[in-house]
C-alpha cells in the first residue's frame, strides 16, 4: 500500500469513527462500553493494499450473538462499530468480533456480557458453516 493509500486509509477511518460516534447515531461509546478504551473495530482488516470488512479466515474463533438480533444489533455496535449481521447453517447471529487464538475471543466474550448483560458467545467457525 502506498503512503498515499495509507493515509487515505487513515483519514476516512478516522471520519468514519467520528462520525459514527456522534450524537444521535446512536454509536456513542456508553458507560456499558468503558472495558474497552474507544469503540473497537475487529472486522475491518488491512491486507496489503486491501482493506478487508468481515470473517477473515486466520481468525477462526467467532464472538457472537444470536439472540434478538435487531433489538441487540445497536447496543453492540457502541462497542464494536464494525458488527455485522450474518447467517450460518445454524442460523442467523450477529458477528461481533472474531480471534486467532480462543483466550482473546473468551475475553471480549466475558466483557461484553458483563458489561452489556448479552448471551454474547465464542464459537470456531469451522462449527458455523456457511449457507
Amino acid at each position: 500500500m502506498s503512503a498515499l493509500q495509507k493515509l487515505i486509509y487513515s483519514l476516512t477511518v478516522a471520519v468514519m469513527f467520528g462520525l459514527l460516534s456522534s450524537p444521535g447515531h446512536g454509536l456513542a461509546q456508553t458507560d456499558s462500553c468503558s472495558f474497552l478504551e474507544a469503540p473497537q473495530a475487529f472486522n475491518t482488516i488491512e491486507r496489503d493494499d486491501r482493506i478487508v470488512i468481515g470473517q477473515a479466515d486466520d481468525r477462526p474463533y467467532v464472538v457472537l450473538l444470536t439472540g434478538r438480533l435487531q433489538d441487540n444489533l445497536p447496543t453492540v455496535r457502541s462497542c464494536i462499530p464494525d458488527a455485522f449481521l450474518t447467517s450460518s447453517r445454524l442460523g442467523s447471529y450477529i458477528h461481533i468480533a472474531a480471534f486467532d487464538n480462543s483466550r482473546d475471543a473468551r475475553n471480549l466474550a466475558s466483557q461484553m456480557r458483563e458489561a452489556l448483560d448479552l448471551d454474547v458467545r465464542v464459537i470456531h467457525h469451522s462449527r458455523l458453516g456457511r449457507r
